[in-house]
């Protein structure tokens, strides 16, 4: 029978190995310039410092450019959210938060126009299983 749609396949993996991947990735299409988006999720100074190991051992000119820490508490409606967002220079996006903020963030992306061709977000953690429902 042929298959309609895509299988999305999740299979457990550390972030460390996560983010050795997505910088192969990177490499391959020599999209070197970056930024980290985070929340205040639990292992997010891990995750920051190993994006930091990943780049400062690279022969690779990586451009880092920058870390936004997000706190979506008291900010019901996004704005403060987009407003951030619109302030990271990169169009590559590494985001390392929980299942629920990445919906929040993602929906604050797409109202901010940063969600769309020209943009590439990769999502990091081991915590974004756990449902047949793929977020948009």
């Amino acid at each position: 029978p042929q298959e309609k749609g895509s299988t999305f396949l999740q299979l457990g993996s550390s972030t460390e190995q996560q983010l050795q991947v997505i910088f192969e990735v990177l490499e391959e299409y020599d999209w070197t310039a970056f930024a980290v988006v985070t929340t205040l999720f639990p292992g997010y100074e891990d995750f920051v410092d190993y994006v930091e190991v990943l780049t400062d051992s690279s022969f690779i000119g990586w451009e880092h450019r920058g870390v936004l820490t997000l706190n979506l508490t008291d900010d019901p409606e996004g704005s403060r959210l987009r407003r951030q967002l619109r302030e990271v220079s990169a169009q590559i996006r590494l985001l390392y938060c929980s299942r629920d903020e990445a919906e929040a963030i993602f929906r604050a992306a797409r109202d901010a126009g940063l969600a769309g061709p020209g943009y590439v977000w990769f999502v990091v953690g081991t915590n974004l299983g756990g449902s047949d429902q793929l977020p948009e």
